[in-house]
């Protein structure tokens, strides 16, 4: 499965997470082929967040990064800078 990562700063975690959670972001993603979602968040730096999702294929993970609807969740939630990407295959055995 392909999964993408996603480390980013927030300004405001809390108005972040509440869009990420509400069901049209949820029918979002999964109209990409998102499917599943871990939200990671640090011990010291609670601003700075990690996003690990999975997908049907990476296409629709690159899409889903580039949209229109991912720029304007960020953009009215309190993204703050260039998030780092990285699109990644499962290479585990077993």
């Amino acid at each position: 499965m392909p999964y993408m990562f996603v480390r980013i700063t927030l300004s405001s975690f809390d108005s972040w997470k509440a869009a990420w959670d509400s069901p049209d972001q949820v029918q979002v993603r999964k109209a990409y082929g998102c499917k599943s979602a871990r939200i990671f968040r640090g011990n010291e730096s609670t601003d700075e967040v990690i996003i690990l999702t999975e997908w049907d294929d990476i296409g629709g993970a690159k899409d889903w990064g580039i949209s229109d609807e991912l720029r304007e969740l960020m953009t009215h939630t309190g993204g703050a800078g260039r998030p780092d990407v990285l699109y990644l295959n499962d290479v585990t055995k077993g």
